[in-house]
């Protein structure tokens, strides 16, 4: 039912970890259908210091990771993550899940 809304497409950069020299491994690109709700919206990241989101992304549900990035499992997202839509990164500041009966879905909020 949630996919009638998804009516945007985004780009999810995902952080494959760090190699020996704890530099950043080559990152993938996954294409993802979203609906995006462009709005300043003011939240507590997950440090919980007030920052600014500029948007909103709502997509099918994922599953959030902290660590295990050099074996990542497909249907994952994590905060190292970078969302890619209008020719622009964003970094993720928030995630929550979301559920309207039986819609379910995960809200990420970007800078």
């Amino acid at each position: 039912m949630i996919g009638v809304y998804l009516v945007d497409t985004i780009v999810l950069r995902k952080h494959n970890g760090t190699d020996t020299w704890q530099e950043p491994s080559a990152t993938t690109d996954e294409t993802l259908r979203a609906f995006i709700d462009y709005k300043n919206r003011q939240i507590n990241n997950t440090m919980g210091q007030l920052v600014v989101s500029m948007a909103k992304i709502m997509i099918r549900p994922r599953i959030i990771i902290v660590s295990g990035f050099n074996t990542r499992a497909a249907g994952t997202i994590s905060y190292k993550d970078k969302i890619v839509f209008d020719g622009v990164e964003h970094g993720i500041v928030m995630m929550s899940k979301m559920r309207d009966f039986s819609v379910r879905g995960l809200e990420v909020y970007v800078t």
